[in-house]
């Protein structure tokens, strides 16, 4: 996370994303294009998406689950943080997130595709009508994210994007690796 002029800028030499290129107006935008760009990732044969390509690695539904989970997480934090709070991520109950993504428990198999589907556009329409309402004032807050990363709102909400982006390298690149080994 870089400082620059009263802004934060989240950058990620993996993915590409640089959150000093995007104004909240852009951010907003990709925000409500990704169920479009999900589901695209996602219109593969459903045994790819269901197949961990590594015994490690997320199959394609766990990150779009662990995505709904964290950008419905990363908007009460923004909430927060737009309100002049800093988050305590100990106060946010799992059972008020959509869906049922546990990071503890895996099972490719667990999690209907249409759903998963429906509650990541539901989270990422939800958390771009929150980027879309907040004042400049509210857009400029600035409190301590997790442990000592303090950033302003804007970059509280480019944070999810860069989460859901990311996620979507990892999916094409894990089912990339399956289609090689076929």
């Amino acid at each position: 996370m870089l400082s620059v002029g009263g802004d934060f800028h989240e950058v990620c030499d993996e993915c590409g994303f640089h959150g000093g290129t995007l104004d909240p107006s852009a951010t907003v935008a990709r925000m409500r294009a990704l169920p479009d760009r999900w589901s695209e990732v996602m219109s593969q044969d459903e045994a790819l998406l269901r197949a961990r390509p590594e015994p490690d690695t997320w199959c394609a539904i766990e990150y779009a689950q662990h995505v709904i989970n964290a950008i419905a997480s990363i908007e009460w934090g923004a909430r927060l943080f737009a309100a002049g709070r800093a988050p305590d991520w100990d106060e946010l109950s799992e059972d008020s997130l959509p869906g049922a993504f546990e990071h503890a428990t895996h099972d490719c198999g667990r999690f209907e595709l249409a759903d998963t589907l429906e509650s990541l556009t539901v989270v990422a329409n939800s958390m771009a009508a929150f980027a879309e309402s907040l004042t400049p004032e509210e857009q400029a807050v600035v409190a301590v994210y997790a442990d000592d990363w303090v950033i302003n709102t804007t970059a509280v909400i480019r944070h999810a994007l860069h989460d859901a982006e990311h996620h979507v390298l990892d999916v094409r690149r894990g089912i990339a690796r399956q289609q090689l080994r076929r």
